[in-house]
């Protein structure tokens, strides 16, 4: 009852900030941050109150057709492989176009708004205006909201825009000044005696001690840390001094004349010189760039990472920041999710720690809620969870070395299922049942302060340290020597949406079909504190995902050839006249065929959970089968050999391709889900006409559930090549047998 005043007074104020008269306003559901509703309002703020970091999102324009060139870019069989957008081009093919921008900054300005940051992405830029502006403009009201001996303030409704430009909005963050973002450093303060891991005894741990043997350093790499606190330098050159391990690191402020310096609050300055002094740790060679904010409350993590993203401060991006993404405006995930892909288009692959709290990374009143980190659930980000292992009494490490999920007194390594973003195609083969959102951690590596922990150095001293905040920053030094290699042998600058090429390599280990890249954590669970998580299993799980990768495995894995290289053993050619046949022809990602004359059949059978044909390789009612299509194949196998061994079918310019089963009015979710996945691979390729030869698509994982009653599944495939040599047809069918 001592809410009904409050309540009665923000329905008085909001019955006079209506606009009375003018144009229909649109309001933006999910702006008012979810933890107010646990607060009580006290009054409204004073008119002059200043919001100095207003975020207005609009996000991006053509999200599918952003990822289907991601997944080309990973895809060796597609010639968009490792060809990196630049900024430009993906503001103009995917972002907001350039005048709808214009009209939303603009009539913020009109408002008195002042634009503080312009974004050349166009997916967000960011204002300062006062409480009276955001009443007045956008319908919300501030008010001050009391918890416990602090005052914070918030809008008591979500905001509302004109219906002018409110369809081009997401949402506008920043309205409140609730905690947000929260370092997830773990400090274990008794260092007397105490046995942890250095730089030397990572790399043997995790096997990056060979590449380093090899001569690797990641030398030409960048490692951007995204943070918001500054520290001093004298604590990473004694670190590099202590451990061997130099680190070349640079400050990149977002705004040089307006630094941080050094924040006071608890775990700040520790959680920069962790990810600064472990993300050069093993890879001294390559130059790490500490992208620091302007100091609160005018700028904060999200500033970092835009920084980070548009101005391509990193190869490989590290952040170590835990936000409960069950307490947070669904649009701040989305907002970090579509910068996490830019950054993947870009070429730049990005960590996240997944947080320390188990299935269970919640703000503080909230322990029961199963919620994971917002900043690491994005499927463009590599979520890292945490392990641990017990350190020999004299420091060395165990052998053979077994880790278990982090779970102790210190914390526990964060996993789950996100409640924004649904499971993404390249999870597909985890097998984790009864999911529907993106699952994490993807992999895991030592979190646990105590078995064994980190050293680090701060103020001078030798400390011991723990938590993810380490994990993804040690990661991140070890993927810029795999970038390094990735390098040498194709010239790759960067590695990009590592992620599928993860969750392949993993499902392969799996069935067998390749030597480990990745060691599996069979023990332990992250149900921290008695609260809900979830336990450690053969294979992917949701409390260490694949595990921990193998360093000098994994680079071998990504840098080597994948399946069905040389391409022509998995094609299938096209129908009708030799002539024509190799137009277009479909990629089948699989070991065995079914033949004739040679070359595969059109109608190619798998049964449930073979793994020579099975993606997943389980029996679970469906076949996965991985699937592009290629154009302008030179195709020299015999069939296509004239009597004098000369090719008869010949490459030439493709002025068309039109995807025509399956159809574009399938009630089948999942009939429809193939045909999106398809023709988004298809949207990737080059410009047409095309002359390209091999123009490959994207492989993409496609479904063929049983049918009823454990009768066979069929899925058929059919496209129409308009070329030179007149119009060809691609078939392929797809049958699905019970186990």
């Amino acid at each position: 009852m001592r809410r009904a005043p409050a309540l009665l007074a923000v329905g008085l104020l909001l019955a006079v900030a209506k606009p009375a008269v003018g144009e229909p306003m649109r309001p933006l559901p999910g702006t008012v941050p979810r933890a107010l509703r646990h607060l009580v309002a006290s009054e409204p703020a004073p008119a002059d109150l200043p919001l100095e970091n207003v975020t207005i999102v609009l996000g991006l324009r053509d999200r599918t057709g952003l990822d289907a060139v991601i997944a080309a870019q990973q895809d060796r069989h597609s010639p968009r492989f490792g060809h990196w957008l630049d900024l430009e081009e993906i503001a103009d093919r995917f972002a907001p176009r350039r005048g709808e921008y214009e009209r939303v900054r603009e009539w913020f300005v009109g408002q008195g708004f002042q634009v503080v940051r312009d974004s050349p992405t166009r997916m967000a830029f960011v204002v300062a205006g006062t409480a009276a502006q955001a009443r007045t403009a956008l319908a919300a009201p501030i008010w001050l909201y009391r918890a416990r001996e602090r005052t914070y303030h918030g809008p008591a409704v979500d905001p509302s825009l004109p219906d002018s430009i409110g369809s081009s909005v997401g949402g506008i963050l920043g309205l409140d000044d609730l905690p947000k973002f929260r370092p997830l450093v773990r400090p274990l303060e008794l260092v007397d005696g105490h046995v942890a891991l250095g730089p030397a005894d990572f790399a043997l741990a995790y096997a990056a001690t060979p590449l380093q043997n090899a001569g690797l350093t990641g030398a030409g790499r960048t490692i951007a840390v995204i943070a918001r606190s500054d520290f001093n330098d004298s604590d990473v050159a004694a670190f590099g001094e202590r451990f061997g391990a130099p680190i070349h690191f640079e400050r990149r402020f977002v705004d040089p004349s307006n630094p941080p310096g050094i924040r006071p609050e608890p775990g700040e300055e520790t959680e920069v010189l962790i990810d600064t002094q472990w993300s050069g740790a093993l890879a001294p060679g390559a130059q790490v760039n500490v992208v620091l904010s302007r100091p609160a409350p005018q700028g904060d993590i999200p500033e970092s990472l835009a920084e980070a993203v548009e101005r391509r401060q990193g190869d490989i991006i590290t952040l170590s920041f835990g936000l409960c993404e069950g307490s947070s405006p669904v649009i701040a995930t989305e907002l970090f999710d579509a910068f996490y892909a830019v950054g993947n288009a870009l070429g730049q692959t990005i960590l996240v720690a997944s947080g320390d709290s188990g299935g269970t990374e919640c703000l503080p009143g909230e322990p029961d809620l199963l919620a994971v980190n917002a900043l690491a659930s994005s499927p463009h980000a590599i979520a890292v969870g945490g392990t641990s292992f017990e350190l020999a009494p004299d420091g060395s490490l165990p052998s053979p070395l077994v880790e278990s999920v982090w779970n102790d007194a210190q914390g526990a390594g964060g996993g789950g299922e996100s409640a924004v973003f649904a499971r993404p195609r390249y999870q597909l083969a985890t097998l984790v049942a009864h999911t529907n959102g993106r699952a994490m951690p993807d992999v895991s590596v030592a979190a646990s302060p105590d078995s064994p922990g980190y050293f680090m150095v701060q103020a001078g001293e030798t400390r011991v340290i723990g938590g993810t905040s380490a994990s993804a920053p040690s990661l991140a030094s070890v993927l810029a020597l795999v970038a390094e290699q990735m390098a040498r042998a194709t010239g790759t600058n960067g590695l990009g949406q590592l992620l599928p090429t993860l969750y392949r390599l993993g499902s392969e280990q799996m069935r067998g079909l390749r030597a480990p890249v990745f060691r599996d954590v069979t023990t332990g669970t992250n149900a921290f504190d008695g609260h809900g998580g979830f336990p450690a299993t053969t294979g992917f799980d949701l409390a260490s995902g694949w595990g921990a990768p193998l360093a000098d495995a994994l680079a071998a894995a990504v840098t080597g050839p994948g399946r069905c290289e040389p391409e022509l053993g998995c094609l299938i050619p096209g129908q009708g006249p030799k002539r024509r046949a190799c137009t277009g022809e479909w990629l089948v990602e699989q070991d065995v065929f079914a033949a004739r004359h040679g070359l595969p059949r059109v109608r190619q059978t798998c049964r449930d959970g073979d793994p020579e044909c099975d993606v997943d390789g389980a029996a679970d009612g469906r076949c996965t089968s991985n699937v592009g299509l290629c154009l302008n194949v030179f195709d020299v196998r015999s069939a296509f050999l004239n009597r004098k061994g000369v090719p008869v079918c010949e490459p030439g310019p493709v002025r068309r391709v039109t995807l025509l089963s399956p159809g574009a009015h399938t009630r089948d979710p999942v009939v429809a889900g193939n045909r999106d996945a398809l023709q988004a691979a298809l949207g990737a390729l080059p410009t047409f006409p095309t002359s390209l030869r091999a123009a490959c698509t994207a492989t993409v994982p496609l479904e063929v559930p049983l049918g009823a009653g454990g009768r066979p599944g069929r899925l058929n495939l059919r496209v129409r090549i308009d070329g030179a040599h007149g119009p060809a047809m691609s078939r392929l069918t797809l049958v699905c047998l019970p186990p």
